[in-house]
């Protein structure tokens, strides 16, 4: 896929992406509102009913048991006062002629018939009526001094006294705010508290600690007992400790899981984007690795053939010189062709899980002498050497031996073909405490930082340019990782551009 519809695929993605995150959040932030008005408008209807419900109470609804029987007797007592005085004022002319009838201090003390007075029986009726109301209501007394008493803070006691911590009904109050929240949708439970708004002070607070936090609320609703007006400003105050974080957390919810899946498709798009990067890179190593591979193969085929020709032609093959030249040509190619078509095999049976090796004890210094012989003539044509300090003693380990064999070769071939010039190799063993040590280094080119990630992957190469003068096809040094890995060892490179590459391999012994 072309660079150009990359950038243009991830750039929509990206812009797509970023609208959907700032229109969840946009929307989120407008849910939250919305609930939170909501949350208002049921709390505040709630309240409304109990505010109609407390001023439809009478105030013997109020108080408690004690102060209501009081309050009870006094309105009887007022109720006969007032019937006294329709009977005074139903026989004004009687109980205002100072010649019939005799008053005690006041009207409503008593009315006596001065001696000697004759009334009528309309006349005598009355007066009975109003001793027999006023009688009742002495009775209802109980004392003399009682209406004294009761009577000059009747009107505070109807409106104030009765908000008082040791008279009023909290216990119904409290109750009845929360049904009616629970009747309007809110499950929350408040603090709820009764402020005198006038002394500014709480008469009444169901949290102690929280009265602060009442005085801020906006939950503040005024009323009145028994509907009647007050010199003082009663208050009930409602706050709610989670309301704001259950709101948000309810609302939340599915936002958390809309991003989560935003989320998620980021990952996923993220994780396609580098299988199909990945997928290019196998598809051009693919490429790579079949060109590479059909001119390795090409070289040993025309060679062969071109010494199949030779030999064929009688008066070359008369020539046993000759014929030893280009049968040895030929073997020699052979082999190569073999090398390679056994690494590619042996690379692709040890890519499988199954894989097993079969081991056995074997001298790794005579594996690494026999192979250093068949370069010999290679290194020797080109002017190069390969030096050997073979000092790990004793040098046998238990391992592979046809696989060990090509990991020495590997090493060695790649050493002596990326030396431009003079090849020199090294090779060293050793041991250390229970490793064996093999060190391969070489004075060519070198490898880069950025190339030395990936010499190990398969199918890949160094690049040399434009220039096809290095031979191979990417394999054998991830095949040599591979043979390292199954033998439980380690595998490491040390090189630096233009002064050679050293690898070092460990094997347990």
């Amino acid at each position: 896929m072309k660079k150009f519809v990359w950038v243009i695929l991830v750039s929509l993605f990206t812009i797509a992406t970023s609208v959907l995150v700032v229109v969840q959040y946009v929307q989120m932030r407008r849910t939250v509102t919305v609930s939170d008005n909501l949350f208002n408008i049921s709390v505040n209807n709630a309240m409304d009913d109990v505010i109609e419900q407390l001023n439809r109470l009478k105030v013997e609804d109020y108080i408690g048991q004690n102060d209501r029987y009081k309050l009870l007797k006094f309105k009887r007592i007022e109720e006969l006062n007032s019937r006294m005085q329709d009977v005074v004022k139903e026989n004004y002319a009687l109980f205002y002629d100072t010649n019939i009838v005799q008053l005690s201090v006041t009207m409503i003390d008593s009315i006596l018939l001065l001696p000697g007075v004759h009334v009528s029986a309309t006349d005598s009726s009355a007066i009975a009526r109003y001793n027999t109301l006023l009688a009742t209501r002495d009775r209802l007394a109980s004392a003399p001094d009682f209406y004294d008493q009761f009577v000059n803070d009747i009107s505070e006691y109807v409106v104030d006294n009765i908000i008082t911590s040791s008279s009023f009904n909290y216990h119904m109050l409290d109750s009845l705010i929360t049904e009616k929240l629970v009747i309007n949708g809110v499950d929350i439970a408040p603090h709820i508290g009764i402020y005198d708004y006038t002394r500014d002070q709480f008469i009444y607070c169901n949290a102690d600690n929280q009265k602060q936090k009442l005085r801020e609320t906006p939950y503040k609703y005024r009323f009145h007992p028994d509907g009647m007006m007050s010199p003082n400003e009663y208050f009930i105050m409602l706050h709610f400790p989670l309301s704001s974080l259950l709101l948000k957390e309810n609302s939340a919810l599915y936002f958390i899981f809309s991003f989560l899946l935003i989320g998620l498709i980021i990952i996923l798009f993220l994780l396609s984007v580098r299988t199909i990067l990945k997928q290019d890179k196998l598809d051009v190593m693919k490429n790579d690795f079949i060109s590479n591979m059909t001119h390795e193969i090409k070289t040993p085929i025309a060679t062969i053939g071109l010494a199949c020709e030779m030999l064929s032609d009688p008066t070359i093959y008369a020539d046993p010189a000759n014929n030893t030249t280009y049968i040895r040509i030929i073997s020699d190619e052979n082999k190569r062709m073999r090398n390679l078509v056994e690494t590619i095999l042996q690379s692709s049976k040890m890519s499988s899980d199954n894989y097993t090796l079969e081991r056995k004890e074997i001298d790794v210094n005579n594996i690494i002498q026999s192979v250093v012989n068949s370069f010999h003539l290679q290194v020797q044509r080109r002017g190069g050497t390969i030096q050997c300090s073979l000092q790990a003693s004793p040098s046998t380990i238990i391992a592979n031996e046809l696989h060990i064999t090509n990991l020495v070769y590997n090493l060695i071939d790649n050493a002596i073909k990326y030396s431009p010039d003079v090849p020199e190799v090294t090779i060293a063993t050793k041991r250390a405490n229970d490793m064996l040590e093999l060190t391969v280094a070489d004075k060519g080119k070198g490898i880069d930082k950025e190339a030395q990630k990936h010499i190990f992957e398969k199918f890949y190469r160094v690049s040399t340019g434009d220039v096809h003068n290095v031979k191979g096809f990417g394999i054998g040094l991830s095949y040599v990782q591979q043979v390292v890995r199954l033998h439980g060892g380690t595998i490491k490179v040390d090189s630096t551009p233009g002064k050679g590459s050293t690898f070092t391999v460990c094997l347990p012994c």
